[in-house]
């Protein structure tokens, strides 16, 4: 009998390992080829909607050191953040990688910032993946849809205004357009950082709380 995916534990999506994803991001605009459900964890977690991330360039590399041959920065992600210099993200499953110390010094000398990501990351978080992966296909779903200059305006106004609130209040406040045009602005301004959003279950739930990220 072949044994379980451990990767499925995230994502309960297949019984074998190679769960192999095609996603689109709408923060990069293109179709990511994810290998395992881990990527997957790791782009909706820490990378598509993260606010501390700018973009992003989910392609494997690594980094020859001249100065150390016996090390490499091998990463997964290489990310642009709002502040501070890019990263470089290796994935794995647990622990660190040996000369992770070493790493994370050679790195800054290229003025990169080097972290590793395991299970003990992803795994607290894991109830919001499936979520998220609905609110990315939801985006890529509508992201030709044309959004109302007058709704989008009226709502940065009404979250600059109150601050915080829940999805209920979000959709009874803007009564003269349809539903779905405020649900898809509503994840078009998560998307873009503008708020913060907290759920539980379910995304779109009308009890969803969200608040202003503006500083």
């Amino acid at each position: 009998m072949p044994k379980r995916s451990r990767t499925s534990y995230f994502t309960k999506r297949g019984q074998h390992f190679g769960n192999l994803w095609a996603v689109y991001s709408c923060l990069v605009d293109e179709v990511l080829l994810l290998s395992t459900d881990r990527q997957l964890a790791h782009w909706l977690l820490f990378l598509e909607f993260s606010p501390s991330v700018k973009t992003f360039s989910f392609k494997p590399g690594a980094i020859e050191l001249a100065q150390n041959p016996k090390l490499t920065l091998n990463y997964h992600v290489e990310v642009v953040p709002v502040e501070g210099n890019n990263e470089l993200h290796y994935l794995q499953t647990e622990g660190y990688t040996e000369g992770f110390s070493e790493k994370v010094l050679a790195a800054s000398r290229f003025r990169y910032k080097y972290r590793e990501f395991s299970d003990n990351d992803w795994t607290p978080r894991r109830d919001h993946i499936l979520p998220l992966l609905k609110v990315t296909s939801f985006l890529a779903g509508c992201r030709k849809q044309y959004i109302p200059l007058a709704l989008r305006d009226n709502a940065i106004k009404y979250i600059l205004r109150i601050r915080s609130g829940t999805l209920r209040g979000f959709l009874s406040a803007f009564p003269e357009f349809e539903r779905n045009l405020i649900l898809v602005t509503f994840a078009r301004l998560f998307l873009e950082r503008v708020i913060f959003v907290d759920f539980e279950f379910s995304f779109f739930s009308q009890d969803t709380r969200w608040s202003s990220n503006e500083h």
